[in-house]
């Protein structure tokens, strides 16, 4: 291990291996993955597209091109935000590269950065594995403490703050718009970065007008999105919006990364927008979604009653379940996996990765009966789980 980088001896170990490490027996049920539901990838609608684009395009689609993307499908992106143009959006291999290129251009060793506690499990590592110092702000269910906040930015003088302020991964929560508008304020008055990860605002089941940090703060934030939710992920097609002399430090460290990102599939996913055809596929997936959202909710309730805390989302993927004080849900991870199912234990989405009673369910990867099956199971793994530790 000595001839590789000292990063690569402190990387964090991806809880997300973990989990592939036990789920691929087939019977477990398995609320653990972020995963879409692979039974409504709309294949025929791509395989039209694919031979369209294969009939009409010229051979140049095959040729290197600019790292920036498509202008097809930044022109179609733009109109996503407010005020926005092609020139503030650089395409990116998945939203994960995004991730990685923010690091590129704003981590040295040792500097901070502020995250939502709990936060997404594959940022930390990646922010671990460039050496920052990560620093925690609280989560509610209606933002984040920014009195806590303000104590950070002013103290610490972080490199940015990342934040996934609508349908939240892990906990499913959405910020308020007053708490967004604060936040704004404090990253003007201390001119603070805000990094706005956006991969679950399209699944959205219920009527609220969320505000995005390109209209409050459009200087000063760079939003990362994804067709990884609510397309596919294997085209591996993400996004940052950000003001241009962000972009063009961004793009260069795509540049030195991988070139661009494949034009095909870019074309591809620009006439699924510009036709229509994918905001009617994100209208199937939201009519589906819902369905099992709110079985999950009545499963929940019925065999775990008044002994389990959680809000409902009103959009994107998980739930947040909140067990007795006295749960380490690793260690009822473990108890779990015995009885067939699976779920992501809380810790791991904290930095320090401690014990805690907290655990994220996904509902859209399962079928209305395996939802059913896998929360008996749950509740027959937490009844052991009790009798062995009481």
């Amino acid at each position: 291990m000595e001839r590789f980088a000292k990063r690569i001896q402190n990387a964090p170990r991806s809880f997300t291996r973990k989990i592939l490490d036990v789920i691929g027996a087939k019977d477990i049920i398995s609320f653990a993955g972020g995963l879409p539901d692979e039974s409504l990838f709309p294949h025929e609608l791509i395989k039209k597209e694919m031979n369209y684009s294969l009939e009409h395009l010229p051979r140049s689609m095959y040729q290197y091109s600019q790292a920036q993307g498509a202008i097809e499908l930044r022109s179609e992106l733009a109109k996503t935000y407010t005020n926005s143009n092609e020139n503030q959006i650089l395409v990116t291999t998945g939203s994960q590269q995004g991730l990685d290129i923010l690091c590129k251009a704003f981590i040295d060793q040792g500097d901070t950065i502020v995250v939502e506690a709990p936060s997404y499990l594959a940022a930390l590592n990646l922010f671990a594995l460039y050496d920052a110092n990560i620093e925690e702000v609280s989560l509610s269910s209606k933002g984040v403490d920014t009195v806590q906040l303000e104590n950070l930015f002013k103290t610490k003088k972080p490199k940015f703050f990342y934040a996934i302020p609508t349908f939240q991964n892990p906990t499913g929560w959405s910020w308020e718009n007053e708490c967004k508008k604060e936040v704004s304020r404090l990253a003007k008055k201390y001119n603070v970065v805000v990094i706005e990860d956006s991969p679950y605002n399209a699944l959205k089941y219920e009527d609220k007008d969320e505000l995005g940090f390109e209209e409050l703060l459009p200087e000063l934030s760079v939003t990362l999105g994804t067709f990884s939710k609510t397309l596919v992920p294997d085209f591996r097609l993400g996004w940052m919006r950000a003001d241009e002399k962000f972009l063009k430090v961004f793009q260069s460290m795509k540049e030195n990364t991988d070139l661009q990102s494949p034009k095909f599939f870019q074309y591809i996913v620009a006439n699924m927008i510009k036709d229509g055809n994918l905001d009617l596929h994100v209208k199937t997936l939201i009519e589906t979604y819902r369905v099992k959202r709110d079985a999950m909710k009545k499963a929940l309730k019925e065999e775990f009653g008044k002994t389990i805390e959680f809000e409902t989302p009103k959009g994107g993927m998980f739930f947040w379940i909140k067990f007795d004080d006295k749960i380490d849900t690793m260690k009822l991870f473990e108890v779990a996996i015995k009885s067939n199912v699976a779920f992501v234990p809380g810790s791991v989405f904290y930095k320090n990765d401690e014990p805690t009673p907290y655990a994220r369910l996904n509902f859209t990867n399962a079928t209305i009966q395996d939802i059913k099956i896998g929360v008996k199971r749950l509740k027959l793994a937490l009844t052991q789980y009790n009798a062995k530790h009481d």
